[in-house]
């Protein structure tokens, strides 16, 4: 799971948003000095992604990444959930997707007293270039593999991975679609159960 998918499967508030974003800039994060709320998504973020990895329709599509790429396919897996949660957002969730979005970018300035320093530095752009919202367009898939690549300490062929969008769309699709109505039910029976242990998260 990629940007766009956990904001998007986070509780619905600016909060929980922004706490289930922060599960990809940890490195400098505060944790104790969030909000419950912003915690207990940023907990969940990380849940998520462990839950995503291990189930077999995932496992099963990254297995079929040619072998140079197989060691990165989760990356280039959760990106290109991503471009499809985009480009069949009417399909997959009730909302406007610029409200979900707008959600987000509002939280960086309602809480900019907490982020993490990466976050801090890429903030405006986000916001002001839309990544999430852009994430439907090809061009910016390849542009995030880019800077996923320029970001890794030693060359990787992880910005070549971008033509396996195009040579096997049809079945990377089929595996979000398939997925992405079981992640909504896992996490909604996480939080029942959760929230039933403690009512309040620490």
């Amino acid at each position: 799971m990629n940007y766009l998918a956990h904001v998007t499967l986070a509780e619905p508030t600016d909060e929980t948003r922004l706490g289930a974003l922060l599960g990809d800039f940890g490195r400098g994060l505060d944790v104790e000095s969030l909000p419950a709320g912003m915690r207990f998504a940023l907990l969940e973020h990380r849940a998520l992604d462990q839950w995503f990895d291990d189930h077999p329709r995932v496992r099963a599509e990254r297995a079929r990444f040619p072998a140079e790429l197989r060691r990165f396919s989760g990356i280039l897996l959760d990106v290109f959930a991503d471009h499809v949660l985009a480009r069949r957002w009417g399909d997959l969730h009730p909302r406007p997707m610029d409200e979900v979005t707008g959600s987000l970018y509002r939280s960086f300035e309602t809480y900019a007293h907490l982020l993490p320093p990466r976050l801090v530095e890429v903030a405006p752009r986000m916001a002001a270039d839309d990544w999430l919202c852009g994430y439907g367009d090809r061009a910016n898939v390849r542009r995030a593999l880019e800077g996923i690549a320029r970001r890794l300490r030693r060359e990787t062929p992880i910005a070549r991975g971008f033509d396996e969008l195009g040579r096997r769309y049809p079945e990377i699709e089929a595996c979000v679609l398939e997925v992405w109505p079981e992640a909504n039910g896992w996490l909604e029976q996480r939080r029942k159960a959760l929230r039933a242990a403690d009512p309040q998260p620490k």
